[in-house]
């Protein structure tokens, strides 16, 4: 190793960044492109069935069996592995030109923080045209052989008082090796392959069974559940030396998985229509950043869209989709990146304040109309204001009651909200997720808040010790025992008699992040007549809808 600390393969070696002439030309009949998502990982073996007549294939595309048309499960697993290796670095942040990252890492290299620049993202290519430019500059600094040799640098950092969030980024520097054994029930057909192996359909009608994915991992309903898909299926060798799975699919057969996991069914058509033009501009606008080393494009989780594959798939989502086939939302010459959440709580937030950089088209805006907005005059950074807020119930599309649509207007109950907790509880989910005791509880304060009133920063003040969060996603999870509804609260203590807080009650307003379209207000405003394009006109502002294949 280079020093006690620092790792011996510098993060620059790394197959993190893209070169800048890189495209992407996975482009398929119909001009879309195909996708690979992420199904599952850090499995030690997978059942499957596949329902239609299909080939096996190596991961190079030689064939191991063809023609296959069986009802047999079969199932796969790790003979052999040998991890991935990686370097750990921070990243302080990501900007759009090297001339501004430059700028910065300099400034950092002057006070002695071993500062560089790497590009990350690519062009993306349909039917011959360039759709959407990605590049972007990142800002790294440190390289680590352990996650745990860059926390000192990473807290270092934190407390610098830059306007920045930086967090731990790994790189991996090393590839993971070995092999996976598959068979039939009967045994008829098996094989021990290197990496991994394609089950490829050989019919426009076949689909995969995928037996006991691991859903809504982290969240309070995770669970297992048997998924179909169609296109192919990739089984491979992750990075932990366990098993991942692949689908590669066209974009907009993706979507049609997509769109019954994110917005149910029972929408009305032009909310679904919005759902299925903001999901594909997300789609495309990702497609550009994703690491070239990486061999899938995006999870299957609610950290990017949730995909369920065929198995939610409906008429009215479908039809969204195919009504609205090939439609973008692009600001300027870039595809947008159409972030949505749940409920906003009537106020959408700024993607700067959640994850820089910003968009001028992804700005926090009241989700009502401009009189009701000027009556509340509110500034919810300001803690009188949104305690204010979070105790109202104002006229907003964010508020479903009444709309005669079940599963809308049970969305009510995320608009306003309120948990409480015994100190005690607290103190033990607190110590759970941290990792070590602050002692009593004795106070929670936020130190931030974007402009719906999120909290971005907060201190939590123990006896033993103080300890500051930053990130809205990080301060849910910290204060609840899976995740919270959302960082926009405030905090309402009861004092007991020796002076320590006994009960700690969070009141807060709207469920996820906030950024862009708000779910349940896109429902509402369908509801009362709105069309699709008018609906994504008030969650993008200044976007248009172009039609792209």
């Amino acid at each position: 190793m280079a020093s006690p600390k620092e790792a011996s393969s510098p993060v620059a070696q790394a197959p993190e960044s893209s070169d800048s002439g890189s495209q992407d030309n996975r482009v398929v009949q119909g001009k879309q492109p195909l996708v690979r998502v992420g199904l599952f990982e850090r499995y030690d073996q997978v059942d499957f069935r596949v329902k239609g007549p299909f080939k096996v294939t190596t991961l190079d595309g030689e064939d191991l069996y063809t023609g296959v048309d069986t009802d047999l499960r079969w199932r796969c697993k790790v003979e052999t592995s040998q991890p991935a290796r990686f370097v750990y670095s921070i990243l302080v942040d990501t900007l759009e030109t090297e001339k501004e990252a430059e700028e910065i890492a300099e400034r950092l290299r002057k006070e002695d923080f071993p500062a560089r620049v790497l590009p990350i993202g690519r062009e993306v290519h349909i039917a011959g045209s360039v759709i959407h430019e990605g590049r972007r500059f990142r800002i790294i600094v440190g390289a680590f052989d352990r996650e745990e040799e860059a926390r000192p640098l990473f807290e270092k950092l934190s407390d610098h008082g830059l306007e920045f969030h930086p967090h731990i980024l790994r790189h991996r520097v090393e590839e993971a090796t070995g092999q996976i054994e598959f068979y039939d029930a009967e045994y008829d057909r098996s094989g021990v392959v290197e990496l991994g192996f394609r089950l490829v359909p050989e019919d426009t009608t076949t689909e995969t069974t995928i037996y006991d994915i691991r859903v809504g991992v982290g969240f309070h309903w995770e669970h297992l559940e048997d998924r179909v898909y169609r296109g192919a299926i990739e089984v491979r060798i992750d990075n932990t030396g366990n098993l991942m799975g692949i689908n590669e699919l066209l974009l907009d057969d993706y979507l049609k998985g997509v769109i019954p996991s994110e917005m149910h069914h029972t929408y009305p058509l032009e909310a679904l229509k919005a759902q299925a033009v903001a999901a594909r501009s997300y789609t495309v606008a990702k497609l550009a950043s994703r690491p070239p080393n990486d061999p899938i494009d995006f999870p299957a989780t609610v950290h990017f869209q949730v995909y369920s594959g065929v198995t939610r798939e409906s008429e009215p989502t479908t039809t969204a989709v195919m009504e609205t086939a090939g439609q973008v939302l692009k600001s300027g010459s870039r595809v947008c990146e159409a972030y949505f959440s749940s409920n906003s709580g009537g106020h959408t937030e700024s993607k700067e304040f959640w994850n820089p950089p910003g968009e001028g088209y992804l700005e926090g805006v009241p989700i009502m109309d401009k009189a009701e907005a000027k009556k509340l005059e509110l500034d919810l950074t300001n803690e009188k204001d949104v305690a204010q807020w979070v105790r109202s119930y104002p006229l907003t599309w964010s508020n479903p009651r009444g709309t005669g649509i079940d599963i809308l207007d049970r969305n009510a109950r995320y608009f306003r909200w309120s948990v409480t907790y015994s100190r005690r509880d607290l103190e033990d989910i607190i110590q759970r997720k941290l990792g070590f005791d602050i002692g009593t509880l004795v106070d929670i304060q936020p130190l931030s808040r974007g402009v719906s009133g999120r909290i971005t920063e907060l201190e939590i003040l123990g006896s033993h010790r103080n300890h500051k969060v930053r990130g809205e996603l990080n301060i849910r999870r910290v204060l609840s025992e899976s995740t919270l509804n959302s960082s926009c609260f405030i905090v309402e203590l009861l004092m007991g008699d020796l002076g320590d807080p006994v009960e700690i009650t969070l009141i807060g307003a709207g469920f996820g992040h906030g950024v862009g379209m708000d779910q349940t207000a896109a429902g509402v405003m369908a509801v009362n007549g709105k069309k699709h394009e008018d609906i994504l006109k008030t969650f993008y502002k200044g976007a248009k809808i172009e039609k792209i294949w």
